[in-house]
């Protein structure tokens, strides 16, 4: 696959390791002058600083002690040992006194003077004593009595803290199963405002030479603080441990108590309350009297999962506070160790394991914020060249371990994600890989210097089979987009042929944007357009003995239009003229046919209302997307307006209106990524006047055993059609909740869900239906069924009954994923 690796890269890595889902929803800030004074004077407080380097170990067993931390007394200013215990931190003069905490074990006091400088410090910290005798309490387990004392002294003192500043470093690891794929470093300025939310300024980026800049996604203003009442992983909004209500939330269990400077320890066991709601789950260490979190050491509960493709996900989350000596708890760092995997039938992806650490330090509290930092709604914030740094001189670093050293000198740019997160499985044939041709290919289109060719081929019972080639002009020409396309039809024994022009006449990146557009196309065209079955596939179901869902007739047509996009957010407007030669085929042409004779006799293809139909047109769109077949939801609005009448010397006089629509809402469960959610589509169209046959709107049933979301599902074979109709259909995805709540576990592991429908439709006429008679409803059609959804990932079942009538519908459909 070209790329798909670093495309699960990108959409998974950011949503698994940070609290929120807005990585590409806030970019960086492009304006470069924001606070630079302000940042420089920072910067310059660190010239000429003392960096110290050293252990911390087990005075007992010489161990070293990964994640301990180190506080300059006095300060604001810390840092934390990396995965083999070693630590370096910048002091503005000596001597200095340094305070070494790791939980478990007797905090230590170590005073460095200039002649301790040159030489790496060895901290040895002895095992704390567990207390026996625990708090005196009646009732609940002492543990929860605990944590209604940390949440109460919380309101206290986070009412009072109002902003900070602070100086920040972050590494993020990516590996597969047997190495470390990459790294990306940053140095920052990090800031938080009660009323205003984050800003960062990225002042250091470093990263492995195997990623670019700007896939360097390293940064605090996205990890959890755990002193949060709301905190939000990967999409899912929890409640934390901290929360005023979380003692309805959570089990809180007392499992022992240890001493550090003459104040009571106490580890406690977290465990969620609630089955169907995400929560986290894990321990919590309380420093007792001053009633704070000393550490937390979590991860969100078997809620917390994604639908197939991804098949394991696993996060943890380590964090540790400090106040510093003052009166305000704050985060000193943040270690997140993430596992996914992602794979179906047919195709796996190696594992992706991810690791961060982040630490913060040089706090400045309650000190006014500059306003321009907030006058964007952008998280990040760039800074000109002069003032970003080339090292992160005099700013906190954690030290690289060993293995991320020898990744450091390893990896080079041919070390590619691509190839780290190569796929296995009969799939991986049709994906493009970086080795095959230098021809590249997008779908079933060949591109080259003189453009790019696709193949045309198709089958129908007029045309019978048919084979031409599409070709699109390369972009020498800026906006400019010129496609021309042929085709043969073996039964009619016919050329048919087309052109389209299309121009952009403003800026790529301009709002509003302006195109022109003009086309011209000579050939067979389908009476009915369905938005849901694609004329290819329906030839490929004919060749196999299924039923023909269209109907044929020959178009001359020309079009010129003017087409706006980006008017407001999403919305688009298009106008223009169509003239058309509209005429029937012979019903002779009508071939019987299939490869292996197994089908039912053809059809006979009707006629049409022949004539020079010419029509001006406009298209309002709001946010149009692809019609995904029911697999993600969408908010669009469609409506389009037609006349036809004799001043544009046409044959035929109508004003058709019609429109489509197609709503989701979140429901139940809402602070999980993947709630529960209600879907609603609908369409409709009126005629004033008399609308030809080639004209109908229609309404979609089932193909055979296939009809996605959208559709009448028992109305089977051809679909109906009508000068006026009306459809609405309705589901709510409930997801997996019910299997969780009868403990059906296999069944929530894999992903599968039910999927609650209902959908009515009308169409009607009222000109005479001879010869032709159009498939009408006769009443109102309605249904309803439910759905087994996301089996094995690839598939949804579907079971409808019809209401106003008997008739029923059991078949297949794209899963809902979103």
């Amino acid at each position: 696959m070209k790329k798909l690796s670093l495309l699960f890269f990108i959409l998974f890595l950011p949503c698994a390791l940070w609290s929120g889902p807005s990585l590409f929803l806030n970019s960086v800030s492009p304006f470069p002058d924001v606070s630079v004074n302000r940042t420089a004077d920072r910067i310059q407080t660190e010239s000429g600083p003392v960096v110290l380097t050293g252990t911390v170990s087990d005075a007992s067993t010489g161990e070293r002690l990964p994640a301990a931390t180190l506080l300059i007394d006095q300060t604001y200013r810390g840092t934390t040992t990396n995965q083999d215990g070693v630590f370096t931190i910048t002091a503005d003069s000596l001597p200095v006194t340094l305070i070494v905490r790791y939980i478990g074990y007797e905090p230590e006091r170590v005073t460095v003077t200039e002649a301790d400088s040159h030489d790496s410090l060895l901290v040895l910290l002895r095992p704390a004593v567990t207390e026996m005798q625990e708090i005196v309490v009646t009732g609940d387990d002492p543990g929860l009595s605990i944590m209604e004392l940390v949440i109460n002294r919380k309101q206290l003192w986070r009412e009072k803290l109002r902003a900070y500043e602070a100086t920040a470093y972050t590494r993020q690891v990516l590996a597969n199963d047997t190495s470390i794929v990459s790294i990306s470093e940053s140095a920052s300025i990090a800031y938080w405002d009660a009323e205003r939310g984050r800003r960062e300024k990225q002042l250091f980026k470093e990263q492995t030479s195997n990623i670019g800049e700007d896939q360097n996604f390293a940064g605090v203003s996205y990890f959890p603080n755990f002193y949060d009442d709301d905190i939000t992983i990967s999409g899912f909004r929890m409640v934390g441990v901290t929360h005023p209500d979380a003692l309805s939330y959570y089990r809180f269990s007392l499992l022992e108590t240890t001493m550090m400077e003459g104040k009571p320890v106490y580890k406690i066991a977290v465990s969620p309350r609630r089955t169907l709601q995400p929560l986290f789950e894990g321990t919590v260490w309380v420093l007792g009297r001053d009633y704070a979190l000393l550490e937390v050491d979590l991860k969100p509960n078997d809620v917390v999962r994604f639908p197939p493709p991804v098949q394991e996900f696993e996060l943890s989350y380590r964090q540790q506070f400090s106040n510093y000596g003052g009166e305000f708890w704050l985060p000193v760092d943040m270690r997140i160790e993430g596992h996914i995997r992602i794979g179906m039938i047919g195709l796996q992806f190696p594992s992706i394991r991810l690791s961060q650490i982040s630490q913060i330090s040089d706090y400045i509290v309650n000190q006014p914020l500059p306003d321009e930092l907030f006058e964007q709604n952008q998280l990040f914030i760039s800074l000109p060249d002069t003032v970003r740094l080339t090292e992160p001189v005099g700013m906190a670093r954690i030290p690289l371990s060993r293995e991320e050293e020898d990744a450091y000198a390893s990896i080079d740019s041919t070390v590619t994600l691509e190839k780290a997160f190569q796929p296995e499985g009969f799939l991986t044939r049709f994906i493009d890989n970086e080795n095959q041709e230098r021809e590249t290919r997008s779908g079933s289109r060949f591109s080259g210097k003189l453009g790019s060719v696709a193949p045309i081929a198709g089958y129908n019972r007029i045309d019978g089979y048919k084979a031409g080639l599409s070709w699109r002009s390369p972009q020498t020409l800026p906006g400019l987009r010129l496609t021309l396309n042929g085709s043969y039809s073996f039964n009619r024994e016919e050329l048919d042929y087309g052109v389209q022009i299309r121009q952009r006449i403003s800026g790529i990146r301009s709002r509003p944007q302006l195109y022109l557009n003009g086309r011209f196309n000579r050939g067979t065209d389908a009476r009915l357009h369905s938005g849901f079955y694609p004329q290819f596939s329906n030839g490929v179901v004919m060749l196999f003995g299924g039923n023909d869902y269209f109907d044929y007739f020959h178009n001359e047509r020309m079009e010129v239009s003017a087409e706006v996009r980006r008017l407001y957010r999403n919305l688009a407007i298009e106008t223009g003229l169509r003239l058309e030669k509209n005429r029937s085929y012979a019903q002779e042409l009508t071939q019987n046919y299939s490869l292996f004779g197994n089908h039912s006799p053809r059809r006979l293809n009707p006629a049409i209302d022949d004539g020079n139909l010419n029509s001006v047109f406009l298209e309002l769109s709001l946010n149009s997307q692809p019609n995904s077949y029911g697999a993600a939801g969408r908010n669009q609005l469609i409506v389009t307006a037609e006349n036809s009448g004799g001043l544009l010397s046409s044959d035929f006089d109508f004003t058709h209106l019609s429109g489509s629509f197609e709503l989701r809402f979140p429901t139940f469960y809402q602070r999980r990524i993947f709630s529960n959610t209600f879907h609603l589509t609908g369409k409709a169209g009126v005629t004033l006047g008399t609308l030809p046959l080639q004209r109908y709107g229609v309404i979609d049933g089932s193909k055979n055993i296939f009809s996605p979301f959208g559709t009448l599902r028992t109305r089977k074979g051809i679909p109906y059609e009508g000068d006026r109709y009306w459809m609405l259909g309705a589901e709510h995805d409930f997801q997996s909740i019910f299997f969780e709540r009868l403990g059906l576990q296999w069944f929530v592991e894999k992903g599968t869900g039910i999927i609650l429908f209902a959908a009515a439709g009308q169409s009607g006429s009222d000109r005479d239906r001879t010869p032709y008679q159009p498939m009408l409803t006769e009443g109102v059609h309605s249904e309803a069924g439910v759905s087994l959804n996301r089996i094995f990932g690839v598939a949804r079942l579907d079971a409808a009954l019809r209401i106003d009538r008997p008739g029923w519908f059991f078949g297949i459909s794209v899963p809902r994923y979103f």
